[in-house]
């Protein structure tokens, strides 16, 4: 099963993938994994998630850079050390 953390980031993606109408398919193409593998890490009952390359190759291909995947916008505004904040959450991320 996934954390409550890595589900909201998959979820995050999906909504990406969406916006972008891009499908399951493309994204599992994109990211060199099969199209079941890719229902598995969307799916919340799964334990599969994507790997840190994954999410960074789908940012490319969105032109996204990797910490808007990991840092919400309010957490900009307060002006923190935003490398340790984006290192932090991907430490959360691959959490088991």
């Amino acid at each position: 099963m996934k954390t409550e953390y890595q589900q909201y980031i998959i979820s995050k993606i999906r909504r990406l993938r969406d916006e972008h109408e891009y499908s399951q398919k493309d994204i599992a193409d994109l990211i060199g994994i099969s199209y079941g593998q890719m229902g598995n890490i969307e799916s919340p009952k799964a334990k599969n998630k994507y790997t840190l390359a994954q999410i960074h190759q789908i940012c490319k291909e969105f032109h996204l850079p990797i910490e808007q995947i990991f840092i919400e916008d309010e957490e900009f505004a307060l002006g923190k050390d935003i490398i340790n904040l984006l290192i932090t959450k991907i430490v959360k991320y691959g959490e088991r």
